[in-house]
């Protein structure tokens, strides 16, 4: 249970630092690039970012559910954990895929500013998710101890 616990707190942690990085680096920065190479660059980051997101997320949620289930302390605190993730995950496929989808072709002003509000969301909710593992880490190691 240990070894799992670790590689969802990683999987989580990672995640958390990759949000963080495109809500104060990434996404801003999609107002400045070239409008004449933008679809391309839209390419690019969708490729790359999916090698670093798809398999950590994929993670992250297994080991969520793994958990959740077979946990015999802090049940409630994984399921909530879970909850959150699960916000997560609409929020990416209701809010930010469509506008990725909007500037997949070109630049709209619009469709990056709202990217880049919405995103918020995730980036909070990973963070809480941190702090909430961090918790049940520190409860755990403190038990052992």
């Amino acid at each position: 249970m240990t070894f799992i616990f670790i590689i969802h707190f990683a999987a989580t942690c990672i995640m958390a630092g990759v949000i963080w990085t495109i809500q104060l680096l990434h996404y801003p920065f999609f107002h400045h690039l070239n409008r004449d190479d933008f679809a391309r660059l839209m390419d690019i980051h969708r490729v790359r970012i999916s090698c670093i997101v798809i398999p950590v997320m994929l993670t992250e949620l297994a080991t969520g559910i793994y958990l959740w289930y077979y946990s015999t302390s802090y049940t409630l605190l994984f399921l909530a954990g879970l909850c959150l993730l699960g916000l997560i995950w609409l929020s990416t496929f209701l809010l930010q895929t469509p506008r990725h989808a909007q500037i997949a072709d070109y630049y709209i002003t619009s469709a990056v500013s709202k990217l880049v509000l919405t995103n918020w969301i995730r980036t909070v909710l990973w963070t809480v998710r941190v702090c909430l593992l961090l918790y049940i880490g520190k409860q755990t190691l403190v038990a052992v101890f």
